[in-house]
């Protein structure tokens, strides 16, 4: 293989690519859901519902924080 990383290379890029995007959905479409079609046309218990919606919400953020690298949310050195 290369001397570059799989992070760097091309498919590398593709997959986290791919990745925020399945972190953006788990984040948006279950509050999505939720208001069009409204707690009583699911067919849920309110408190399911917003649980399922919290849980998805949490594994979006996890999965972006993975894609994106927690380098980048790490406080910079100021030089003193």
């Amino acid at each position: 293989m290369g001397t570059g990383s799989f992070r760097d290379s091309e498919v590398g890029k593709l997959v986290r690519g791919a990745v925020v995007v399945i972190a953006a959905a788990f984040m948006i479409l279950p509050a999505y859901i939720n208001y069009e079609l409204g707690i009583t046309k699911q067919g849920l218990d309110p408190v399911v519902s917003i649980a399922i919606s919290l849980q998805l919400f949490a594994i979006g953020i996890i999965l972006f924080i993975v894609a994106v690298g927690k380098e980048k949310f790490m406080p910079k050195s100021q030089p003193q």
